[in-house]
């Protein structure tokens, strides 16, 4: 039987932190927030060191609070504070990250989407930080219920399924969004664990997954498992593997959730051992073992301890020969105590050589194999073209110089960037985002590219973009730099035009009279090129006409100062704001008969009006000089009748209709006395 264990196996940094606090604090006055692992092992031994649970503030009766690494909600934060918990925060670094930007991206306005188990203590404390409701989906049909939001933000439960997370991404981009912000907060550790399951599982013909069946994350490792093993099996404790029928010449992989401590999976390992010795004969483990093993150079083998002393290490590697590792290859370290290498202890080594000669054992170098699975550890997260992040060390010719690991990361200068990149030492020792390109095991080397990230990033909002900027949609953008002709305004990186008669009502001569550099506005967008790569924006369109506005400040029936800008043969108009004119026909321009309003006044006089009539739709006013006089009779129907020049139209304003004296004099007559 060959037993392979995943090389992410055990608590996750953040399970580890809380546990680590908790027991630190350990106590009679000591609680913690909600279950803080599930295992019942560990959790028995936080109990027996005085550790309680507590599920809200109002279950605190003094002392200190752990909160667990899922992270809790603002309000369940700041009721703990205020009911005076001495607070210690386990809160995973990765999912406190999510909770800022989930507050952050709501505060302006977004509608958050979490990627995640709704009933998940992790998304429960997510969307507690979120301003106003959040929307938790699972599957691309949760996008659905999408349809009409503006501006979306997506980030994840960081122990989600991540298959199921790319399904949902690769169909975001169909949604109609004005404005889209996607954050990938799955953690890595995550994405390891379900690779390694996953590639585990399609070689070997037994999958243990270890773990309690309460844990999410378990939960996802066991399904992914099943999918290329039919014989995967959930195991909580040892007496699990009773009901397991196993075979000698079973090839066992074992993976674990991320709360599983490393206890149960030295048990596991140890059972397994006892239980192939009892039900198997010497001479058949000694075939199977023969014909499985191979010693040749470069090989990675697992062997038993069966002695230490000064000059090294016994192992029982398989097959007829037993292995050997001298002194100077057990640790990079140069640090060897053969105390602590207790016989029936296993130890990982790398065969150096067949045979030595004089102790016929096949040499092993311990201290190679662990350098190669330090950076194993980092290498396997990578290898299918996920992105991670990376400080190059130093500047070398052509590129960037780092080590991942036992790696050697080389970034070409061409790879760094979408462009020209004119001084290296601008990008060396800072964070990079890259994928690899290249991965060479044998001569551990890597080359990588930040551009590759930075091209598919671009590419994905471009089609986000252009599938969503379309002639009057609503965008949010911000203004970059002004032109004689207009504004240049980035609207999701891209670069768009607000021509300069596009920006306001009123006539301006450059557009920081409307505008400032640096401030986020909303415009409507008037026409798209896509290809030639222009947008067109509108900033006036979303703002109140002035016409509107002056009739909110004078109403019709008020009275009003205006300036007189031209006179005409029927009459002269008024302008009573910048930008708004109107009639005043040459009947209302005095109460006395006139034949042209010249008569009586000139070009950029100051008169009073009073409004007659307004009609929005064709953004006209008529006014009257003489309703304005003082003690002069109000005209019968001034809020807009049969009042004659006060309606709309050439036809009042025409000459046909001007100075009308018996009209004047007989308007007060009583016709229908005879």
């Amino acid at each position: 039987m060959r037993v392979a264990v995943a090389k992410n196996a055990g608590f996750c940094f953040g399970v580890k932190k809380a546990v680590d606090a908790a027991m630190k604090n350990a106590g009679e006055n000591t609680f913690t927030y909600g279950e803080l692992i599930h295992n019942e092992t560990v959790a028995d031994g936080l109990k027996a060191a005085g550790v309680r649970k507590i599920d809200s503030a109002s279950e605190f009766t003094g002392g200190k609070v752990v909160i667990r690494s899922h992270g809790v909600s603002k309000s369940e934060y700041d009721a703990l504070a205020a009911a005076g918990a001495e607070i210690i925060d386990a809160t995973c670094p990765f999912v406190k990250k999510i909770h800022g930007i989930a507050a952050d991206y709501s505060h302006k306005g977004y509608t958050v989407v979490i990627i995640g188990a709704a009933e998940h203590p992790e998304v429960k404390g997510i969307a507690g930080w979120v301003e106003g409701e959040p929307l938790i989906i699972d599957s691309p049909e949760g996008l659905k219920s999408l349809a009409g939001r503006q501006k979306v933000c997506f980030v994840a439960q960081t122990t989600f399924d991540t298959e199921k997370y790319r399904d949902i991404i690769k169909k975001i981009d169909k949604e109609q969004f004005k404005t889209v912000e996607i954050f990938d907060t799955i953690c890595y550790t995550t994405y390891r664990r379900q690779s390694e399951a996953a590639r585990l599982a399609a070689r070997c013909g037994v999958m243990l997954v270890l773990g309690s069946p309460k844990s999410s994350n378990t939960q996802k490792l066991f399904g992914i498992c099943r999918q290329s093993c039919a014989k995967s099996y959930l195991v909580d404790s040892v007496a699990a593997l009773k009901s397991i029928e196993f075979s000698p010449t079973d090839y066992v992989g074992i993976v674990t959730g991320a709360s599983t401590p490393g206890g149960l999976i030295e048990e596991v390992k140890v059972y397994m051992g006892q239980q192939f010795e009892e039900v198997s004969s010497k001479e058949f483990i000694d075939g199977v073992e023969e014909s499985l093993v191979s010693y040749k150079e470069g090989k990675r083998v697992r062997g038993t301890v069966i002695a230490a002393d000064e000059s090294g290490i016994k192992l029982r590697i398989g097959g007829k020969k037993d292995g050997f590792i001298p002194k100077d290859e057990i640790d990079a370290d140069g640090v060897y105590d053969p105390d602590d290498y207790v016989a029936g202890s296993e130890v990982d080594a790398l065969i150096t050589n067949k045979q030595d000669k004089e102790s016929g054992c096949v040499l092993l170098s311990k201290k190679k194999i662990d350098l190669i699975k330090e950076g194993d550890k980092v290498v396997e997260s990578i290898r299918d073209g996920e992105v991670f992040e990376f400080v190059a060390e130093k500047e070398t010719k052509g590129g960037l110089l780092g080590k991942l690991g036992t790696y050697a990361v080389f970034i070409p200068a061409s790879q760094i960037k979408e462009g020209f990149v004119k001084d290296l030492r601008v990008y060396a020792g800072k964070p990079l985002r890259l994928t690899a390109l290249e991965i060479d095991d044998d001569k551990h080397k890597i080359v990588a590219s930040q551009r590759k990230v930075l091209e598919r990033e671009r590419k994905a909002r471009e089609e986000i973009f252009w599938s969503h900027v379309q002639p009057d949609v609503i965008v949010s953008g911000k203004v970059k730099r002004f032109a004689s002709f207009g504004a240049f305004v980035s609207v999701d990186g891209f670069d768009c035009l607000a021509h300069i008669v596009d920006l306001s009502w009123t006539h301006v001569k450059s557009a920081d009279e409307v505008l400032t550099i640096g401030e986020t506005y909303d415009f409507l967008v008037l026409a798209v090129d896509r290809e030639r790569g222009r947008v067109s924006l509108s900033y006036k369109l979303l703002q109140p006409h002035p016409f509107e506005k002056c009739l909110q400040d004078h109403p019709v029936g008020s009275v009003c100062k205006g300036k007189i800008t031209s006179i005409v043969p029927f009459g002269a108009f008024v302008e009573i704001e910048p930008g708004i004119e109107g009639l005043v026909h040459v009947s209302e321009a005095s109460r006395n008969f006139i034949k042209n309003v010249g008569e009586v006044a000139k070009v950029g006089d100051e008169v009073e009006v009073m409004i007659l009539n307004a009609d929005p739709a064709s953004k006209k006013l008529t006014l009257s000089i003489k309703a304005a006089l003082p003690d002069a009779e109000r005209p019968a129907d001034a809020d807009g009748g049969q009042n004659a020049g006060s309606q709309n139209g050439e036809t009042e304003w025409s000459e046909d209709n001007a100075n009308m004296p018996f009209a004047d004099l007989l308007k007060d007559l009583d016709m229908d006395k005879k």
